[in-house]
């Protein structure tokens, strides 16, 4: 099983990203797994799945502590507790989407000082390490904007990084802090995608500014019909499932495949 975080700057496109790659894995076969750890939570919606039809495991961690019976800030908790318990567990807050595609929502702060997401992090990597026993093929993480769930170590020790990026300062500065999180944490592999590509010299800018030489970079190209397919609630892949940003996470995702 191979397990991916993607994460970038807020606005650069990560949630549209993650939901075509995972169905373009899951068209082939794959098992494949993704946990929305954005607090905007919307994921859901483009992988086709209404929110009103999610569970998120932020508004129900005292109940799943609780029939878990594990100490959510003991990192090694998953290498003491009953796997068939965290199974039947997972199983309530899985969603199937799109092309099969099984979907996990973290959730978000429910209320005015309810206090940090920490706990709920915490929470998504205690499953995570059940999960790598499963029978999926992939599981994806959709992260929050920015660095925190590096902070938080939920992604150590993955086989990939997903850095989505766009040319702009603020998100060329946030690519550079993951990179060095994910480097820390043990990620096999750092892949720097350069979103909204519109004349092809971005790429080479970007590698310039960070200053770091990714495992590798792919450009994913400008396409006005993802606003189209936005602006009428579809999804890109029904939509215009021949457009240039189809094709060029079709590449992205054969990167994942043969890495």
């Amino acid at each position: 099983m191979k397990k991916i975080i993607v994460t970038g700057k807020g606005g650069v496109g990560k949630t549209t990203i993650i939901a075509t790659l995972s169905r373009l894995l899951a068209r082939e076969g794959h098992r494949v797994l993704v946990i929305d750890c954005d607090p905007s939570m919307n994921l859901a919606m483009s992988l086709g799945v209404s929110l009103s039809d999610v569970l998120p495991l932020a508004e129900n961690k005292a109940n799943i502590h609780a029939k878990l019976e594990l100490d959510l800030d003991d990192e090694h908790a998953h290498e003491n507790g009953n796997e068939i318990e965290i199974d039947e567990v997972i199983e309530d807050y899985i969603v199937e989407t799109k092309d099969g595609v099984k979907l996990i929502v973290m959730g978000t702060i429910p209320y005015g000082g309810s206090g940090c997401l920490c706990s709920s992090i915490a929470l998504v990597k205690l499953l995570i390490g059940y999960i790598a026993s499963g029978d999926n093929d992939f599981v994806m993480v959709d992260s929050q904007a920015g660095v925190e769930i590096f902070g938080r170590g939920l992604a150590s020790e993955f086989d990939f990084t997903l850095v989505i990026t766009e040319l702009m300062p603020k998100a060329i500065e946030v690519t550079r802090h993951v990179m060095t999180l994910s480097r820390d944490l043990g990620v096999k592999k750092q892949i720097v995608i350069v979103n909204k590509v519109e004349d092809g010299t971005e790429c080479e800018t970007i590698s310039r500014e960070l200053g770091l030489n990714a495992d590798q970079m792919y450009s994913v190209r400008c396409d006005k019909k993802v606003i189209e397919a936005d602006k009428k609630g579809l999804l890109i892949l029904d939509y215009a499932p021949q457009a240039s940003v189809v094709e060029d996470i079709q590449r992205i995702k054969e990167e994942i495949l043969e890495g």
